[in-house]
């Protein structure tokens, strides 16, 4: 299901400024303009790479099916480091079924350099009777047009997310508006960036130095809806090998909202 983060002011504040944008010739393509705020220890967060992929898969599935889809599965896995302040993605279709549809976004810098390789799923949930899908058309070209503004502090402050108890990896998230899609749930991208944050903080807690994580695998089981919203996480097997898997709860309603495996290693490790 795709969001048009100009429909209110409020989207503008999170949504919009993590720079991802639909080509607006190429229902294929899309582009992550990438400020200071969108990085961690100088390389650009998982979430709003996954924000762009779910902007421009969910963008194609509007055009052609009639039912809702919503976001179940992102996988992510990091190629080589850049310094680029601007990622293109290019998807294609792996399987478009009758209820699934999964497709493949890989991310390139300027020099056409694969920086990740991503995979994410989509389930076609029907129309209740009665309900009718708003107009779409138009977003694709507005969203491409429209200047970002850059960010002027980090996503994760501009989203409300603080790490609470780094040693369980325990990050939290009191949504607000500027956070939610429409319909009332927490969006895909931000639930990604608590998970992203509270692996993360885990990690540099028990390496004793900056971390970023290099691949993830999200289930996005139920959007928060009520809040608050918190990780925590825990190994899976040897320290060494960066293996995490992160548990996101809504503690509203007592119920596990996402569920994410992550590798997470020192920025020391990392080789360009």
């Amino acid at each position: 299901m795709v969001d048009d983060p100009y429909s209110h002011s409020e989207f503008l504040t999170v949504m919009a400024q993590m720079g991802a944008r639909p080509s607006s010739d190429d229902p294929t393509k899309g582009t992550l303009k990438i400020s200071d705020g969108l990085e961690s220890n100088g390389h650009v967060r998982v979430a709003p790479l996954m924000l762009l992929a779910d902007m421009v898969v969910g963008m194609q599935l509007e055009s052609i099916v009639d039912d809702w889809t919503f976001t179940t599965d992102f996988s992510f896995r990091r190629g080589f480091t850049t310094n680029a302040k601007s990622i293109q993605a290019q998807s294609h279709i792996l399987r478009h079924g009758k209820k699934m549809f999964i497709e493949e976004v890989n991310f390139f810098d300027q020099d056409e350099i694969l920086v990740g390789t991503s995979q994410i799923t989509f389930l076609r949930t029907p129309l209740r009777e009665g309900e009718t899908k708003p107009d779409v058309s138009g977003i694709r070209m507005r969203m491409s047009k429209s200047e970002i503004p850059p960010l002027g502090e980090p996503v994760s402050n501009l989203a409300g997310i603080s790490v609470q108890e780094p040693s369980i990896g325990e990050a939290v998230l009191h949504p607000n508006e500027s956070v939610r899609r429409p319909g009332g749930f927490v969006q895909g991208a931000i639930m990604t960036l608590l998970g992203e944050i509270g692996g993360q903080s885990f990690g540099e807690y028990h390496f004793g130095e900056p971390c970023i994580v290099t691949s993830i695998d999200a289930r996005y089981l139920i959007g928060g809806r009520s809040g608050p919203l918190s990780t925590t996480s825990e190994w899976v097997g040897p320290q060494d090998q960066g293996n995490i898997k992160v548990s996101l709860f809504d503690l509203g309603h007592d119920v596990l909202s996402c569920s994410f495996f992550m590798k997470v290693l020192p920025c020391s490790q990392l080789s360009s």
